[in-house]
């Protein structure tokens, strides 16, 4: 990057130290950090202290070693909120329904139901569409049971006696416990009749579930199961947004 001429060197060099910590080395001394930017020590040190004056770095006194500041991490939480999910989503859901020809969507909790936030329609005429913003349950429906999966089991048993089953709550548990091991749920005509679903859950920065990706379509053409590799391919367009929202696995 050095070679660019619009980049200025000692903020490139401040960059590389703050990029030398990570969640495996959080506390460096001042010689790992030189070693590992490749800079002179005195150069470090005149960096370092410029990074600590601002808080971006912090040194404990004992040690002497370095830390990643509090500075940081007041931009990193604004960064995260700024972060738009329709946004960060889009590029991928617009992929996803030209891969697969039918209606991508993304549901997100809101109280104990579920709505779309954001849809991109399949493009054939015969095709299933669902109202931005409208309430849906999440006991049935395959990005219902993958929003419904990873909250607590109190929030599950109360949301079971208030929300219409087609499954016993025996097989819907069962159901939802492997949703959170394979990441991805199916249904077919749960909730609508006619219409069938896939789903994979979006996690956050934090390793939280902030939405479901879901395809959705006309049953008669559209049944998830004989869809070659879908599993495969929604998680991963799933993980793409997730990855994107700062999560690592």
């Amino acid at each position: 990057m050095e070679n660019n001429p619009q980049v200025i060197r000692s903020v490139q060099r401040a960059i590389d130290i703050l990029h030398s910590f990570s969640e495996e080395r959080a506390e460096l001394t001042l010689t790992e950090i030189s070693n590992e930017t490749g800079l002179a020590k005195s150069t470090t040190t005149r960096l370092l202290a410029t990074l600590e004056e601002n808080k971006f770095v912090e040194k404990e006194a004992t040690s002497g070693k370095y830390r990643l500041g509090r500075s940081l991490y007041f931009l990193g939480h604004a960064a995260g909120r700024s972060i738009e999910l329709k946004e960060v989503a889009k590029g991928t859901m617009i992929r996803l329904r030209d891969q697969l020809k039918e209606t991508v969507n993304l549901y997100v909790l809101e109280g104990e139901n579920r709505v779309c936030i954001q849809q991109f329609e399949s493009l054939q005429s015969v095709k299933h569409m669902i109202q931005i913003g409208q309430k849906l349950p999440l006991t049935v429906g395959a990005s219902g049971k993958v929003l419904l999966a990873y909250e607590s089991k109190e929030f599950i048993e109360e949301i079971m006696e208030k929300q219409v089953m087609v499954k016993s709550k025996t097989a819907l548990f069962s159901e939802l416990n492997m949703i959170t091991l394979e990441k991805y749920a199916e249904s077919i005509e749960e909730r609508e009749t006619g219409t069938s679903a896939a789903a994979a859950p979006i996690f956050n920065i934090h390793g939280e579930v902030v939405a479901a990706l879901s395809v959705s379509g006309p049953a008669q053409r559209f049944n998830p199961s004989k869809v070659a590799e879908l599993k495969t391919i929604l998680v991963a367009s799933a993980l793409e947004i997730s990855n994107n929202m700062g999560y690592s696995l």
